[in-house]
Formats: C-alpha cells, structure tokens, sequence
C-alpha cells in the first residue's frame, strides 16, 4: 500500500512538473502570436476616461476617445484658429450622455499624428465657443474622437501599462481575453444587451446599454419606468428639492469581477436622443479591465487588471458622476430577502441576475 501511494505521488508530482513548463510554454505561445500593433500610444486616464495627445500641423491637441460620438467634435480655441480646417458646412450632433444638440460647422478634413502614425479625421464638427457643451462634459481636452476611429481600428486599452494599441479592423482577439460580449450596433453606435433584476424592479428585465466611453461614471437609466419605482421604494438617504434624478448604489457583477456599492443613476427625463436605449455603461467600469473594443465583429473583450498578489485592482474611483450634473436624490433598498441580489452583466446576456 505504502508502495503504492509512493508510486501515486510521485506521479502526480512528475505530472505537475511536466504539466507547469506545458502551461507556461502555452501562455508564452499565446503571448508571442498575439497579433502586431499598427501603433502603440501613450495615454492618460483622466476620470476613467481616455485620453492621449496628437499633433495636427504643428498644434498639440488632447484628445479623448469616446464610443458614443457619432461624429469627432472639435472645441473652438486659439489652437483651432492656428489649425484653420476647412469648412463644409453646418451640421447638428446630439449629446445622448448630456441631454443636449448642437449645431456646428463641418470639418473636411483634419490630419492627427500620435507615436509617429498618422490618421485622417473626417467630417468632424468644430462646436462655436459660445457653446455650453464643454462646460457640460467638463472637458479637460480639445478634441474628441468618435465612432469614426473605432471603425478605422481595432482599439486595445491597457489602463495599467497606459498604452493604447490599434489593429486592423476586425482582428481576432479572443485567444487573449478571458471574456468576451457580444456588441449590437445601432448604426455605428455599441450596446450591451442584458437581462437584469434593479432593486426596485418586481422582475428580470431586458435592458439595451449604449457602451460610452465618453461617460465618467458608472451606469445610466433613462427609463421613465425606473425612475417611478425608484421613487416609489426604498428609504430617502437625502433629497434634493428640485431633484431631477436619483442615485443608488447596487451590487454588480460585470464580466470577471464583482463590485460591491457600484453608483448608478437613474434619470427623471429620458433625453430625446436616446431612442430605444434604456440608459449606458460607462468608463469607469471598463477601466477596471484591459479591454479591446472591436467595431468591425462587434465584440468587447475584456480581462481583470490583477495587482502583484493576485487579487483583481479595482480601480473605480466611486465618485457619483450625472450626465447632466443634475441634483439627485440618494436612496437606499433593504433587500426584501435574506440575500440580495446581484446586477450581474453576462457575456453576450444570456442570463439574468443571480
């Protein structure tokens, strides 16, 4: 018997020591055909949003990336004056994030250079310096770029290593993320679909989120549905007189990890821009993750930023961000169980909250 699990260990132990170096010889295989970057750019994560800088001419320019601009918009400054695009014209572009639509001239053509790669900007809107919008967005940045590069690239972000890497559209990279959602285009515009159950809501229900990476925070409803059972349920923490939303903080399950007090806010007023959309997933959340965002197969891959002992970052800085820097009023929910439920966003979102 003795013999025997002598023979049993030292096997497993021979077996752990081939299967190690096989694993390891796997995840450098895996590294190694990870497919070449077109460019790498340095960046900046300013309130969990992107951002690096580019040249156009000989002007600097910050730049924001945001999944939820249909058009790349340009403020005026004196730094557009030196550049002096050529006009084609007015156009209006709508704010979905800030309840607002302006109108503006339309840009050619713009030429931005970042890390030695060149990319052509095309018919970006140049908003008057009269406008509010700025304000709105408390836009730290000159310009942001919108949907149009997303479908030029397939775009990587690395919040830990700050580098942002771009591939031809459409690149497969599946092999080198852990999850991965399905993305449904309206237009050129990204969403997450998912089945979920709010702690005011009596049931599981299909929520349509558009992916903004221009939104600082959290998670957004415009449904007027959520508004009223929010409002109806749960304790006042503190209210606002002129209240045009309410925040509460929820569990949530997104991806690989699981958050604990995750802020959303739920609007009083659904904005006109928002179409069939119940609200939007923001930047903070993905900026927990290294994440590829994929236009072109219509796919959002995402893998856990992990700290040197193995536990997951989450780096979500908890502050409570409104899209239109509404007054809110802050509520709670006492679970009406012995266990409370989790929000969770499932790949592809064939499952409802646990």
């Amino acid at each position: 018997m003795a013999t025997l699990v002598h023979t049993l260990r030292t096997a497993w132990i021979f077996s752990v020591l081939f299967i190690a170096p096989h694993l390891a010889a796997i995840e450098k295989t895996a590294a190694s055909t990870k497919p070449r970057p077109i460019a790498e750019i340095p960046i900046s994560i300013v309130n969990n949003r992107v951002q690096f800088d580019a040249v156009a001419g000989e002007v600097s320019l910050t730049v924001l990336l945001d999944t939820g601009a249909t058009s790349s918009i340009y403020f005026h400054s004196d730094k557009m004056l030196k550049i002096n695009p050529k006009i084609a014209g007015e156009a209006s572009i709508a704010f979905p994030a800030i309840n607002r639509s302006v109108i503006g001239s339309r840009i050619e053509a713009i030429s931005l250079s970042f890390s030695g790669f060149e990319f052509i900007s095309r018919a970006g809107l140049l908003i008057g310096s009269d406008a509010a919008v700025a304000t709105l967005l408390e836009a730290e940045y000159d310009v942001i770029i919108g949907q149009e590069f997303f479908r030029a690239f397939t775009v990587e972000v690395d919040p830990i290593a700050r580098t942002l890497r771009l591939y031809p559209p459409g690149t497969d990279m599946r092999r080198h993320y852990k999850t991965s959602h399905r993305l449904y285009m309206e237009g050129h515009t990204p969403h997450i679909r998912f089945f979920s159950q709010m702690p005011w809501e009596r049931r599981p229900t299909s929520k349509a989120m558009l992916l903004d990476t221009g939104y600082p925070g959290s998670l957004v409803l415009w449904n007027k549905r959520h508004y009223r059972q929010a409002q109806a349920g749960g304790q006042t923490v503190s209210a606002h007189e002129n209240s045009a939303g309410i925040v509460s903080h929820i569990k949530l399950k997104f991806a690989d990890l699981e958050f604990e007090n995750i802020p959303v806010f739920i609007a009083g007023s659904v904005p006109k821009q928002s179409l069939k959309r119940d609200g939007l997933i923001g930047a903070s959340l993905l900026a927990q993750y290294r994440h590829v965002i994929d236009f072109a197969s219509a796919r959002l891959y995402m893998s856990p930023i992990f700290g040197s002992n193995g536990v997951p970052l989450q780096i979500i800085d908890g502050l409570i961000y409104t899209p239109n820097n509404e007054e809110f009023d802050l509520k709670t929910y006492y679970p009406k169980v012995s266990m409370y439920p989790t929000l969770v966003i499932f790949a592809d979102g064939k499952i409802e909250s646990k």
